[in-house]
């Protein structure tokens, strides 16, 4: 998956949430920390390491 484009897509309300699994988590890290918006999406922790990414209302 492209995190950066998906992270994106997600801050423009072009899809609703991110699910990150625990072995993609380091792919999802590095487009993260680049990626410029962190402030508009927020990250819900699931069980067994998921954690859903939405945007910030």
């Amino acid at each position: 998956m492209d995190y950066a484009q998906a992270l994106l897509d997600l801050r423009n309300g072009e899809i609703e949430a991110i699910t990150v699994e625990p072995q993609n988590f380091p792919a999802f890290q590095k487009a993260w920390s680049a990626f410029p918006y962190q402030n508009t999406v927020k990250g819900i922790a699931q069980r067994a390491g998921k954690v859903t990414y939405v945007r910030s209302k």
